[in-house]
């Protein structure tokens, strides 16, 4: 179906260049970016390009698609134009009058479709609605493998999720993910109790809306401070004005209060937080449970943190600059990678399998665990309690 260039996208078009008017050009939107890799049309050319009038372009520039809404863009201008609504307001634009197709945007409305139903996004059944559109994942043994795993574990005998939970514990928001990765969970839950700090399932915790790109707002609403365990949530709380903490910085804050001590599955790592993570408090918080664990924490390496693995895109459309550089960069360190997003664990074992890499990629509670009370201090050979480790 051919782009939609109606005079009504033309309006539309000319009043956004109204709001960005001040723009000069600087690039500062782009070098923020953490697709910026990726992009044809990062922010900077989709400004441009709505100054310009250049309206059949925008209504085929596929990359505002590839934005995660991390607003790191808009931050960043110098001239506050609020870059990131107009990549927004062109992706709208595209919805209802252009005809760009990407796995992005399929993923996106698929979500929407599904979660019209559903208080979570199933994975199985969102694999197999992509399929039928004809995204397959580039991984096809990590995908093939991921479903053999989900379909075991729908067959698995245990505790729900938050089951035996105490009355004092911390409301937890899991999303979508984590709740179907029952190995996953399950030591997320045990590290929290091991650490002193249970946690339990927030009621009626649906989805947060984020897959769908704003067309679905999130399930959850409470004025209670919430813990979560995934930046896309954490992101999609916040962005409806919820009080969340990432679990990680909670379980870390925790062991530090009580002078507790974590153990790690490897002596130094190399961490990755995901473009929708705070970049700055995440790599705090994984640089405090590395000292916890006196592990090495490796972050030599410009402006690699927090740049974007493609989310959901990626598993279609193959490894992200970003994801290849932070690769290149753990094998050349010899040090695993840890991050605290199980979507940007599972793309990164996907694209390292590809390229047929030997570097480990962890979950979080993959990577770091309580130590057992009374083991010393790798740095001060003290215990916890002030004892000397013989």
């Amino acid at each position: 179906m051919p782009v939609q260039v109606t005079d009504a996208v033309y309006e539309a078009v000319h009043a956004l260049a109204d709001e960005c008017r001040q723009c000069f050009q600087c690039g500062q939107c782009r070098g923020a970016c953490p697709s910026g890799w990726d992009l044809d049309h990062g922010p900077r050319r989709i400004i441009r390009l709505i100054l310009a009038g250049e309206v059949e372009k925008l209504m085929a520039a596929d990359d505002v698609w590839r934005c995660s809404e991390c607003r790191a863009c808009t931050d960043a201008c110098p001239m506050e134009v609020d870059t990131a609504r107009m990549i927004a307001a062109v992706r709208d634009l595209q919805r209802e009058h252009g005809s760009v197709s990407c796995a992005e945007r399929t993923a996106a409305e698929v979500a929407e479709k599904r979660l019209a139903g559903n208080e979570r996004l199933d994975n199985m059944a969102f694999g197999v609605s992509m399929a039928a559109k004809g995204y397959v994942p580039k991984d096809v043994v990590g995908a093939a493998g991921m479903g053999v795993k989900m379909m075991k574990d729908m067959f698995r005998k245990g505790e729900a999720p938050g089951a035996g939970a105490t009355t004092a514990a911390q409301p937890f928001y899991a999303g979508c993910a984590l709740p179907q990765d029952k190995e996953a969970y399950a030591l997320t839950t045990r590290v929290a109790a091991e650490l002193g700090l249970p946690i339990a399932v927030a009621a009626s915790a649906g989805c947060c809306g984020h897959p769908s790109r704003g067309r679905d707002h999130t399930k959850y609403t409470d004025d209670a401070p919430v813990l979560t365990a995934c930046p896309a949530c954490d992101h999609g709380l916040r962005e409806a004005e919820m009080q969340t903490t990432p679990l990680w910085q909670a379980l870390v804050d925790h062991a530090e209060r009580h002078g507790r001590s974590l153990k790690t599955a490897a002596p130094r790592f190399v961490p990755y937080v995901g473009c929708l993570s705070e970049r700055g408090p995440a790599l705090s918080s994984l640089s405090a449970a590395a000292a916890l664990a006196g592990a090495t924490i490796e972050t030599s390496y410009p402006s690699l943190h927090a740049g974007c693995c493609g989310a959901v895109g990626g598993m279609y459309r193959g490894a992200t600059e970003a994801v290849n550089k932070l690769l290149a960069f753990a094998e050349s360190r010899r040090a695993p990678i840890v991050t605290p997003c199980l979507l940007c664990r599972d793309n990164m074992r996907s694209a390292a399998r590809r390229r047929d890499l030997e570097t480990d990629v962890y979950f979080w509670p993959e990577f770091f665990s309580a130590a057992p009370t009374g083991t010393a201090d790798p740095t001060t050979g003290q215990t916890p309690q002030g004892e000397a480790h013989v």
